[in-house]
């Protein structure tokens, strides 16, 4: 399996690994900061 890189930082959880145990999976807290509202949660962001 492919490892999602999130180089953009568009958080696309579809294309994730991650997205069967993400509690953010498709939740708008985890785009990242620069957007109104959100908390930049997505763990590749960090």
């Amino acid at each position: 399996m492919d490892i999602y890189k999130n180089e953009e930082k568009k958080c696309e959880c579809w294309k994730c690994e991650l997205q069967d145990t993400c509690p953010y999976k498709d939740k708008y807290q985890r785009l990242t900061r620069t957007s109104k509202g959100a908390l930049g949660l997505c763990k590749k962001l960090k």
